[in-house]
């Protein structure tokens, strides 16, 4: 059906060819196979040329390279190659697969009638879809009877028996929306096609092949080594869901109830225009709206490129443009009218939960609003010494949501980046110690821009205390004293010596974290503190083998020292008191954001962590976005939960802060790698640079040691001799 010359021609049929010039293609193409599978090897985006540079440019090189491979190649090489690199849709590339997906069989164990169907599908697989488009399938397999018949290959008894059999199908569904870490897997597959398409100077490929050509992804038979751990993979998303799923989502809903319906499912008090622009956008980036407008085929879901205006005897319609790629689907050209209305009709749908996918009815608009009140969430955990990343859960699941919020998402990071406010005051001659009132300070702003006086969260001011206890219980006022006192400047060159790579705004409000940055950069940034102040590059690739095993690639990680160790240590020590708490002198309590992770509650099944960790808890403006940065000496992990949308939160920060939000994912996460002996995870404390002496001491350590030394009972100017 697609080379019936095959046997006899050199790689290009002059007789198909000269019937293809006659007419116009209308009875058969004139490619042979071998053209094909040339234009399969060596001819990059086909579909997106028109037909005038196919005629002129493409079909030339296809000529040449078809009549090299025929020197090259037996005939049955050849037709293994084509049959083995041919995409039959559905995830089914290759025969093997195709075998596998459509009928659950090996391609030795095919009957005649379902090997039949799928070398029918080689003529256009878009067109002659299975899945979407059995009829028609099923005749494009009864035309292959037909030919064999012609050729003498079945009687014309064994084609009428043949053309009875249904397809046959079983079907076996095949996706990478589905399983484990496929928001990595998208990441990963991403920065697989970076690295194989990279060239240096000369225009050569950097990684390539023995005969100087470029590795394909998907037909080679490279093997990628990932460092992500599975076991930690696994925990972290049951981690997510168990938070979210179990308990959070619960929460917001109830939160979200005392909405008004003008304002639901948005913060109270949004304006009536705002929330209409909101839904307004979110409708025009719907799957539904993008098909109504022709940015997307509703069969083959090719984008925009391929659609063209047409016209039928239904009216306007959308049509998939064959001669540019698409599969020649039509569909309904709705008017805005129609569009409009659509989005108001109830309609059945499966939507997303926590719990599952559920089957339900709505209007579209409604479904957009449902999809607003969700929360989700982003996780990366990193080995700090080494830059592999271990963990990595970019979103709650990637069927519904593609969108990363661990590398793509940019959101406020709140008190997380207040760590490195003091590392810069502590590297620029205060201690850990040094005290400061804690009382509301203003910092002068540029123009006619009124003074920056930021709050505590709490509104409480009045006591003096040491820069220990200010980290670890995130006071706002303290944080400003120092961004006014060292300037912004250099917390920023810090922040990006450490390896936070976005732009940082240089305004005072760095300080409580008003910076959009992603998660992963702000997590490998702690990870550098607690690897002595060295950043080392993330990577998620171990290596890369060819076929036979033999390494082709290895990560070349950048490596700098971005704060010294002395000064590295002493913020992780200090982040320590976020969850162990640090001691007030004035009021003699300890505490700290994160000291929940300490208790032993009966209704949390997150806490009671003895190990050495330290931590960062954060919380944004409104309390929109929630945050946790927790640390071991063999784990950095951030976390960051939120509603896709900022508009959408919670009305308290209670329920919004980090420690609510965040922290617990991280406490379900610690709790299950902790308890998988397997991983032999260490519950040593973070190594102590050489020389440290008192520096390493805590501040309530270090007034008992004075006392005792200096003003205690007893005391004795001999005793210095002793």
């Amino acid at each position: 059906t697609e080379d019936a010359r095959f046997e006899s021609h050199s790689g290009i049929d002059f007789i198909g060819l000269t019937r293809a010039i006659v007419y116009l293609g209308q009875r058969g193409g004139g490619s042979t196979v071998t053209q094909q599978l040339a234009k399969q090897l060596f001819t990059d985006q086909y579909d997106r040329t028109f037909w005038l540079e196919r005629v002129l440019l493409q079909k030339p090189k296809e000529w040449i390279i078809a009549a090299r491979l025929e020197r090259f190649y037996t005939k049955g090489e050849i037709i293994a190659l084509y049959l083995n690199r041919y995409d039959f849709l559905n995830q089914a590339v290759g025969i093997k697969s195709a075998a596998n997906i459509y009928f659950d069989k090996k391609v030795e164990e095919l009957d005649l009638h379902e090997a039949a169907m799928l070398v029918g599908m080689l003529k256009n697989s878009s067109l002659y879809n299975p899945l979407r488009r059995p009829e028609s399938v099923q005749n494009r397999r009864d035309v292959v009877f037909k030919q064999m018949a012609r050729y003498d290959l079945l009687t014309a008894e064994e084609v009428d028996s043949l053309m009875q059999l249904p397809l046959g199908l079983d079907y076996q569904r095949v996706s990478h929306d589905a399983g484990t870490a496929p928001y990595f897997r998208e990441i990963l597959r991403g920065e697989l096609k970076k690295l194989l398409g990279n060239k240096d100077a000369k225009g050569d490929w950097l990684i390539h092949q023995a005969d100087g050509s470029p590795y394909d992804l998907y037909r080679d038979g490279i093997q990628v080594h990932t460092t992500i751990d599975s076991r930690l993979q696994k925990a972290a998303e049951a981690a997510v869901h168990e938070h979210l799923g179990n308990e959070l989502q619960a929460t917001l809903i109830r939160d979200l109830r005392s909405r008004s319906s003008s304002e639901w499912p948005f913060y109270e008090g949004i304006e009536r225009a705002d929330r209409e622009r909101i839904i307004n956008s979110a409708i025009k980036q719907s799957t539904r709206y993008l098909r109504y407008a022709g940015k997307q085929c509703p069969e083959c879901e090719r984008p925009g490129f391929y659609i063209d205006k047409s016209t039928d005897d239904s009216g306007d319609t959308w049509t998939c443009d064959a001669e540019k790629g698409g599969c020649s689907h039509t569909w309904h050209r709705p008017s805005k009218k129609e569009i409009d209305r659509s989005f108001r009709e109830p309609a059945k749908m499966k939507v997303f939960t926590h719990q599952g996918p559920r089957d339900t009815t709505l209007t579209p608009l409604d479904s957009i609003l449902y999809h607003k009140s969700l929360l989700h969430a982003g996780l990366m955990s990193i080995e700090p010494k080494t830059g592999h990343i271990k963990a990595w859960v970019g979103g709650i699941d990637y069927r519904y949501f593609k969108y990363d919020n661990v590398s793509q998402s940019r959101r406020q990071v709140g008190s997380i980046f207040k760590p490195f406010v003091y590392a810069t005051a502590l590297r620029h001659g205060m201690s850990r110690c040094s005290e400061l009132p804690n009382q509301r300070i203003c910092v002068e702003m540029p123009g006619d821009q009124p003074d920056w006086c930021p709050d505590n969260s709490d509104f409480e001011y009045g006591e003096v205390v040491n820069l220990e206890y200010a980290l670890a219980n995130s006071m706002n006022t303290i944080s400003a004293k120092l961004i006014k006192d060292f300037g912004p400047e250099r917390v920023i060159q810090l922040a990006h010596a450490l390896g936070i790579e976005s732009e940082i705004p240089a305004v005072p409000s760095i300080a409580l974290g008003s910076a959009q940055l992603t998660l992963k950069e702000v997590t490998v940034a702690n990870a550098a503190l607690v690897n002595g102040g060295v950043h080392i590059s993330p990577t998620i690739i171990a290596r890369i083998e060819d076929k036979y095993g033999n390494v082709i690639w290895t990560p070349e990680p950048e490596i700098r020292q971005g704060l010294d160790k002395r000064t590295a240590y002493t913020v992780v020590d200090m982040m320590k008191g976020v969850v162990d708490g640090a001691y007030n002198a004035e009021t003699g309590k300890r505490k700290g954001t994160g000291i929940r992770l300490r208790m032993d509650v009966e209704r949390r099944k997150y806490d009671g962590i003895k190990v050495p960790m330290a931590g960062k808890t954060g919380t944004t403006q409104n309390h929109t976005d929630g945050w946790f940065m927790g640390m071991t000496p063999e784990l950095v992990t951030g976390v960051w939960v939120g509603a896709l949308d900022p508009t959408v939160r919670f009305s308290t920060i209670a329920n919004g802060q980090g420690a609510n939000t965040a922290l617990p994912i991280y406490g379900y996460y610690m709790k299950s790698a902790y308890a998988n002996t397997a991983l032999n995870l260490s519950t040593a404390d973070f190594d102590r640079p050489e020389g440290m002496g008192l520096d390493s001491l805590d501040c309530r350590q270090l007034k008992e040691l004075q006392q005792a030394t200096f003003g205690g009972a007893g005391f004795d100017d001999e005793d210095l001799f002793e």
